[in-house]
């Protein structure tokens, strides 16, 4: 019988509300249930799980990621040869520095994202995520009723979030998302935005970009803020409804490669019922 990684697993926090370096487990053996439900609520809890030095191969990476769900074979990114559910980052990419969310071109956003860098850079190249469920409730009652009420939109080709692709894009569909949800697993309120969003719904062009600006500004404050400092064979794995992320543009042309994959599940992001934002 093969062996499984035992259920020993430690989580230690890293912010107040989000983020926690997971110890007690080797990845490369394949997790057994109790442990496998043990993350999963970790992840509902903590929003963003570290485990260091890790250093998974294909097979391990890909088995890793499917404790959380379907693994998504994304259209534009490029795949490894071994993998079509994994896709490489690296320096000549280009960091994905705007804070976003993963997947919001889909009537079905990921529900997690995972990474694994193979290769850092000497200095730099950390990624931060903040937790839109305590930026929500750090709103006054008045923003919150009003957030409450908008969606965003966002163009729903893929092929048009890439500088390589967006040449042979498709029609200028949009696809809509509440600002607000309620999360799905948890219940829990919070922000559901991606400044890749061309428009918020129903409002003018100053309107939107006070929202934009105030809802960058508060959502990526310290205090909703971790900021991780990666080496080779680290891995995240990240709630992708309840947080967004960006990768820090700060190592220049210093060699950083990862692996990434989506996890996807049959869900849509949903408006919260009527307003009952407590003071």
């Amino acid at each position: 019988m093969a062996s499984t990684a035992q259920d020993c697993l430690n989580v230690s926090p890293l912010n107040p509300t989000i983020g926690g370096e997971v110890t007690g487990l080797d990845l490369r053996k394949p997790l057994n249930d109790a442990t496998s439900a043990a993350l999963r609520s970790a992840l509902l809890d903590r929003k963003v799980l570290f485990f260091k030095e890790q250093d998974l191969s294909v097979e391990e990476f890909e088995r890793f990621g499917r404790t959380f769900g379907e693994l998504f074979i994304h259209p534009t990114m490029p795949q490894l040869p071994e993998s079509p559910y994994i896709n490489p980052v690296a320096t000549e990419h280009g960091p994905a520095k705007d804070w976003h969310i993963g997947g919001p071109w889909r009537t079905s956003p990921f529900i997690a994202e995972l990474l694994q860098l193979k290769i850092t850079p000497p200095a730099g190249g950390d990624t931060m995520w903040a937790d839109l469920q305590a930026a929500y409730r750090g709103l006054s009652t008045p923003m919150r009723r009003l957030f409450d009420e908008l969606t965003a939109a966002y163009l729903a080709d893929p092929a048009q979030y890439s500088p390589t692709t967006r040449a042979n894009a498709g029609e200028r569909l949009e696809v809509e998302h509440p600002l607000v949800i309620n999360h799905p697993e948890t219940g829990e309120r919070g922000l559901y935005y991606s400044t890749s969003a061309v428009r918020i719904a129903g409002l003018n062009e100053l309107e939107q970009s006070t929202i934009r600006r105030l809802l960058l500004e508060h959502a990526t404050q310290p205090r909703f803020v971790v900021r991780y400092r990666w080496q080779p064979g680290d891995i995240a794995i990240w709630d992708n409804r309840a947080v967004w992320h960006s990768a820090v543009d700060d190592y220049g042309d210093s060699p950083r490669l990862g692996w990434h994959a989506s996890v996807t599940a049959d869900w849509r992001p949903g408006p919260p019922p009527a307003s009952t934002s407590a003071a």
